[in-house]
């Protein structure tokens, strides 16, 4: 069995920090953002700054998984737990998680469908083929996922493969609005929603876990005393706190992910910008949304 990390949580909530620093201890093995969609190959980059379908290192994970049969396309590998069709059957395998009926539901229908049964299976075969390949390539014992959607978390544990533990990663909600109006052109409604139904989903997950098997790290701890945050992180995954450099220029990276993973990383800062961004009106939105969420998470 797999001992896994997975990073939950909502987009821009500093996960690609998070896994910087976390890659720099010598048991974790990450790339980041293990589940991607459509990405232009002839762009993208891996964080070590090369084209990804030039990487030497993500040619070689390609290399390992097809020697057992598998399809590893870097246009769309099949890490994902959908079918990209917008049919009934994908709808259902990326719906949210709404509960014990809806998910009753939800693995009626997959099992049922035979497109859906299939591609659940396929996927759990090339993420399961994906982990040996990055556990061996970079020679850490524990795979850290920071794939942060909890569809895909649910999924996993689903598989029987993997020994779950799960960062349940937490950024004030309105830098996190403010951020996913500036680059996904949301509303402040919209985004202030998104932000709270995916932290309940995580809840939801976490809620069925065993204690020990998750922990809460807030963003803003990790900016303000990274050191000791990032102690407190690795006892908890039950790891030597000291082998870690937590110097993320010094780390060789393969880290997918947003663009962050390009930029330098040798100092860590705050990001509130949403204190001068967000204005009057987006603020009484987001409260009026998702303000008694934020305050139990421990923001005024």
């Amino acid at each position: 069995m797999i001992e896994l990390i997975y990073i939950a949580a909502p987009s821009y909530s500093g996960s690609t920090l998070l896994t910087f620093l976390l890659n720099t201890h010598p048991d974790i093995a990450t790339v980041g953002e293990l589940k991607w969609g459509t990405i232009d190959t002839l762009t993208y980059r891996c964080s070590c700054g090369e084209r990804l379908v030039d990487c030497a290192f993500w040619l070689s994970i390609k290399a390992r998984v097809e020697q057992k049969g598998l399809i590893f396309d870097f246009d769309r590998p099949p890490t994902d737990f959908r079918l990209h069709n917008n049919s009934l059957g994908d709808r259902f395998m990326r719906a949210r998680n709404r509960g014990p009926m809806f998910e009753a539901l939800r693995s009626t229908a997959i099992a049922t469908l035979p497109n859906c049964r299939k591609r659940i299976a396929m996927a759990a075969k090339v993420n399961n083929a994906a982990a040996e390949a990055i556990l061996f390539l970079q020679k850490g014992r524990i795979l850290l996922d920071a794939s942060k959607d909890p569809v895909r978390l649910m999924h996993m544990m689903k598989t029987g493969d993997y020994n779950v533990r799960v960062l349940h990663l937490i950024r004030d909600g309105r830098g996190v609005t403010n951020s996913t109006i500036k680059k996904k052109g949301l509303d402040p409604e919209t985004a202030a929603n998104d932000w709270v139904q995916t932290h309940r989903q995580i809840e939801r997950l976490t809620a069925d876990m065993q204690d020990g098997t998750h922990r809460k790290v807030r963003y803003e701890d990790l900016c303000r005393d990274t050191v000791m945050e990032c102690e407190s992180i690795f006892a908890f995954l039950g790891l030597e706190a000291s082998r870690a450099t937590l110097s993320m220029e010094d780390t060789p990276h393969h880290v997918l992910g947003n663009a962050m993973r390009l930029e330098s990383m040798d100092k860590i800062k705050l990001d509130e910008s949403w204190r001068d961004e967000l204005d009057e009106r987006s603020l009484r939105v987001f409260e009026s949304v998702a303000g008694l969420q934020n305050r139990r998470y421990g923001y005024e």
